[in-house]
C-alpha cells in the first residue's frame, strides 16, 4: 500500500470513531468520557487531512497546525479517560506541555528551520501523552484483563514512538511523507493499527459501562421514577437475606392510590400519571437512605423499611399518609387519598409469604373504607381475619 492509501485509511477511521463517540454522547449524556473521544478522533481526523494537502500550505505554518491537532487528539484522550474512571487527576500537566512544545516548534520552523529539534520535541510530547495512558489505565484495571492489555498496547505504542525518532536521527527524516520507504511506509502501518486499537479499546471501554447503566435504567418505572416491579423484588429478597443472617427487624408495605381508576376516567390518563409522580415525589423525600420504594404494578406501591421495628415503621407510614393527603389532581380538585396495608417478615420467611401478608393487609385498608393504615402481625395472622386495625394516629392494638 502507497503512503497516500495509508493517509487515507487514517482519515476514514478517525472520521467512523469520531461519528461513532458523537453518536454515543448525543444518545447517553451521562456517559463519561464519551464527548472527550469524540473530539480527539476529529482532531485527529483534521490533522490527517492537513499531512495529506500540506503540499499548499507554508511550512511552518503547516507543522505548528498539524502538531497542535495531534496533540489536542492525546490531550482529549486521556482527558476522556481520567473522565470515564472518574479519576482526581487533570490534563493540566500535559496540556501546559504541549503549549511549550508548540511555542518551541514555532521557534523552530518559523526562526530556526532545525528538523531535528522538531522530531525530538514532537517525540517527548508524544512519549509523556501515550505514557500518562498507559499508567492511568494499569492504574485503573486492577483484575480486568482488558484494560491491561490496553495498557500494554499502549505503552508499546509509546515505545514505538521514540524507536521511531532514533531511526529519524540515524537514517534522516523524509523529504515527503507521501514517499514509500522502508521507515515511512512501516510507521503509517503501525499508526492506522494503533488507531483502530484504540478506537475499539474505547469503544469496548464505553461500552462496559452502557451496559451498567441500561442494567440500572430497567429497574425504574419510566413514568414514575420509582423502582420498578423487578427492582423493588430484587431489594426485598435482598433485604430478607441480610435481614436472616444480620437479625434485624424488615417492615414491609404495599401502598394503594384510593379511586385511582376515578382519577383516570374523569381527568384522563396525563393526570394520572401526574398524581402517580407527585405521590412518588412526596414519599421519596419522606425515606430514609436505607427504605426502598418501587411500583408494583398499576396505582400499588411497595416500600421496604430496612432494620426497622413497628413503631418506627407505622410512624413513617402515618407521616407519608399524612403528606400525600394534602396532594389533589389539579383543575379537577380530586383528593388524593392512600391506603396502606403493612406487615413485618418472620424470621426465615421468603417474599411470597411476607406480600402475601401485606397484601391481606392492604385489603383489609380498603375494605375499612380506604384512606388508612392496617397491620396485619404474622402473631395474629391466623387469630383474627383483619389482623391489626390501626388507624392514622391511633396506637397498635391486636
Amino acid at each position: 500500500m502507497d503512503n497516500r492509501t495509508l493517509f487515507a485509511c487514517q482519515i476514514l477511521l478517525t472520521m467512523v470513531y469520531s461519528i461513532a463517540f458523537l453518536g454515543m454522547r448525543r444518545m447517553y449524556r451521562h456517559l463519561p468520557g464519551t464527548g472527550s473521544f469524540a473530539l480527539g478522533f476529529f482532531s485527529g481526523f483534521l490533522a490527517c487531512i492537513l499531512i495529506l494537502l500540506r503540499s499548499g500550505v507554508p511550512n511552518s505554518v503547516a507543522v505548528v497546525v498539524e502538531h497542535s491537532l495531534i496533540f489536542s487528539t492525546f490531550v482529549l484522550f486521556y482527558r476522556g479517560i481520567l473522565l470515564f474512571f472518574r479519576s482526581p487527576r487533570t490534563t493540566r500537566f500535559l496540556s501546559i506541555m504541549c503549549v511549550v512544545a508548540l511555542l518551541l516548534l514555532t521557534y523552530f520552523s518559523a526562526v530556526e528551520d532545525r528538523v531535528a529539534a522538531r522530531i525530538v520535541i514532537v517525540s517527548c510530547v508524544l512519549l509523556v501523552s501515550r505514557g500518562l495512558i498507559a499508567v492511568e489505565l494499569f492504574h485503573q484495571a486492577g483484575q480486568r484483563s482488558i484494560l491491561n492489555v490496553f495498557a500494554a498496547l499502549m505503552a508499546a505504542y509509546a515505545l514505538f514512538g521514540a524507536v521511531r525518532t532514533i531511526a529519524t536521527f540515524l537514517h534522516g527524516p523524509p523529504y515527503d511523507f507521501m514517499q514509500t520507504s522502508r521507515f515511512q511506509t512501516p510507521s503509517l502501518v503501525v499508526n492506522l493499527l494503533f488507531i483502530c486499537i484504540i478506537g475499539l479499546f474505547f469503544l469496548l471501554m464505553l461500552s462496559s459501562e452502557l451496559v451498567a447503566i441500561v442494567e440500572a435504567q430497567s429497574l425504574y418505572d419510566h413514568v414514575s421514577g420509582a423502582l420498578n416491579r423487578r427492582g423493588i423484588d430484587q431489594r426485598l429478597a435482598l433485604e430478607l437475606v441480610r435481614a436472616e443472617r444480620n437479625g434485624y427487624e424488615l417492615a414491609v408495605a404495599l401502598i394503594d392510590i384510593d379511586h385511582f381508576k376515578q382519577i383516570n376516567d374523569t381527568a384522563g390518563h396525563a393526570a394520572g400519571d401526574a398524581a402517580l409522580k407527585q405521590v412518588v415525589e412526596v414519599i421519596s423525600s419522606r425515606l430514609r437512605s436505607y427504605d426502598f420504594f418501587g411500583r408494583y404494578g398499576g396505582d400499588e406501591f411497595l416500600l421496604v423499611f430496612s432494620q426497622t421495628s413497628c413503631e418506627d415503621a407505622l410512624r413513617i407510614a402515618e407521616r407519608i399518609e399524612h403528606a400525600v393527603s394534602g396532594l389533589a389532581v389539579s383543575r379537577f380538585a380530586l383528593p388524593i387519598t392512600l391506603s396502606i396495608g403493612l406487615t413485618f417478615a418472620r424470621p426465615c420467611e421468603t417474599a411470597v409469604s411476607t406480600l402475601a401478608r401485606a397484601d391481606r393487609a392492604l385489603y383489609n385498608a380498603k375494605r375499612a373504607g380506604r384512606n388508612c393504615i392496617r397491620v396485619l402481625l404474622a402473631s395474629v395472622e391466623d387469630a383474627s381475619e383483619d389482623g391489626v386495625h390501626v388507624h392514622v394516629g391511633e396506637a397498635i392494638t391486636s
